[in-house]
């Protein structure tokens, strides 16, 4: 028996039946999941985690569910801005899923494409951004290959000693014993920290693991000085991540996103809307400000604790526990300060301080706020809450040399703090922050606002962590 090539965290795809409307029997397609766990030897099933195919009990949880190994395979790096012809066998997302289907026709702009799905024996519109060529994974690498890669064989080649100059070798120290957490042929992401080119990531697959941490990579985007052959190089654990999950949601003013740019990823906001597809992108890094299409855009995220995470309460809402719902592993004692968070109409994702007076229920306390007062403003309010509305009292952190644009903060209103943005910096230690839930702008005081922390895996994360 051979070894599950799948471990914890892996980013796959797993083949089940097509869930689209009026779908044949037999039809199927690939869905994004992540892996939870996956028994050593290859009889066993591995258990998954999907993105986004909800449970039968609940439309809010994720499915989670055992499937033999043999079902899935890696998660395929996407390959930017291809554009597809007639006749061409590709694989269109729908339904949270990529179903295999033949392109009809092609618009003037190369921007939409007519597709007939073979689940559905039908005709359907789709953008550029939700087909990808139809590939097969042969269990060394991908048939047909993507740019620039070939089918990994069974000993890898020399690696190429010339570089490109913007990713240069990596240097951190690990212990000898360290095991590997990237297995061969896994599609990864590399971080450079060179000057000019801090925290872009590039897109390579694991070719070997060198030991103590270290492995051999090979991009599929970066090249050799002579141009003739894929850049491969050592890089350190520590500057590799998964190929990140496909979040198809809708963009908008100040969300945070990676920006397809030089070859790589880039990190920046959306400063300004100017058509249903085309952004103003600020790059806090530069301080410049540059005009790209959706096509070139994916919404920001982070792998924190093994975990793909957004920083924004409101993508947090938006994609649902595809996250983890990360503060609900808190524990709340009596007599503990907390915020709580308000998900009424009007105060949604405004937090105010409380403190634990009991736990009353798996996961449901009684707190009493600090700066809300009941009906007859006689005596502090007191309610029950969940623990997943319940976050630890944040730390006091002193914002002494000023807040930049776009900064994400917390200004002090209404008796709680609210999440916004520095949208203009304006004389006398003021601010103008803009709340995209609101869609409104307000002026406040230095003293009124505090940096933005999230409370993620057991840990406060400042909004910088995220740029």
């Amino acid at each position: 028996m051979s070894d599950v090539p799948f471990s914890k965290g892996d980013r796959v795809e797993v083949r089940r039946a097509s869930s689209l409307p009026g779908g044949l029997r037999g039809g199927d397609a690939f869905y994004p999941a992540t892996v939870l766990r996956a028994p050593a030897r290859s009889r066993a099933q591995i258990l998954v985690e999907y993105d986004s195919v909800a449970s039968p009990t609940s439309t809010l949880t994720p499915l989670r569910e055992y499937v033999p190994w043999v079902t899935a395979r890696p998660a395929p790096p996407n390959e930017f801005g291809r554009r597809f012809l007639p006749g061409e066998t590709v694989e269109a997302y729908a339904e949270e899923g990529w179903h295999q289907g033949t392109v009809l026709e092609v618009s003037e702009d190369n921007s939409r494409y007519l597709v007939f799905l073979e689940a559905t024996q039908e005709e359907a519109d789709f953008l550029q951004s939700c087909l990808r060529l139809r590939r097969e994974w042969t269990g060394g690498g991908w048939d047909p290959p993507f740019p620039g890669q070939k089918l990994l064989p069974g000993k890898p080649s020399p690696v190429t000693e010339s570089k490109p100059g913007k990713v240069r070798q990596l240097k951190i120290t690990f212990s000898k014993k360290s095991a590997p957490r990237f297995k061969k042929g896994k599609t990864v992401e590399v971080c450079s920290d060179d000057e000019g080119y801090e925290g872009a990531w590039y897109t390579a697959v694991i070719v070997d693991y060198l030991g103590n941490g270290k492995y051999i990579v090979e991009y599929l985007t970066l090249k050799t000085d002579d141009e003739t052959a894929p850049l491969r190089e050592e890089a350190r654990e520590d500057y590799i991540r998964p190929y990140p999950p496909r979040r198809l949601v809708p963009f908008s003013l100040l969300d945070k996103v990676d920006v397809w740019y030089n070859d790589g990823w880039w990190t920046g906001v959306i400063s300004k809307v100017l058509n249903g597809s085309t952004y103003v992108i600020y790059f806090s890094t530069t301080n410049e400000e540059l005009v790209f299409e959706q096509l070139d855009l994916r919404i920001h995220q982070d792998w924190i604790n093994q975990k793909w995470v957004i920083d924004s309460q409101d993508a947090f809402h938006q994609l649902g526990p595809a996250t983890g719902n990360l503060s609900s592993k808190t524990y709340f004692h009596k007599g503990m300060k907390v915020e709580v968070r308000s998900d009424e109409d009007g105060y949604r994702g405004s937090w105010y301080t409380a403190v634990i007076l009991d736990s009353i229920g798996e996961d449901v306390y009684l707190v009493e706020y600090q700066t809300l007062k009941a009906d007859d403003e006689t005596e502090l309010l007191k309610e029950k809450v969940r623990g997943s509305d319940i976050r630890p009292y944040p730390p006091e952190v002193q914002q002494t040399c000023g807040f930049a644009r776009l900064e994400a903060v917390d200004a002090w209103y209404n008796d709680g703090w609210w999440m916004g943005h520095i949208s203009q910096i304006l004389k006398d230690l003021k601010y103008q922050v803009y709340f995209r839930l609101s869609n409104e702008e307000m002026v406040f005081k230095h003293d009124d606002l505090r940096p933005h922390l999230e409370w993620m895996g057991g840990q406060w994360i400042p909004s910088s962590k995220f740029r």
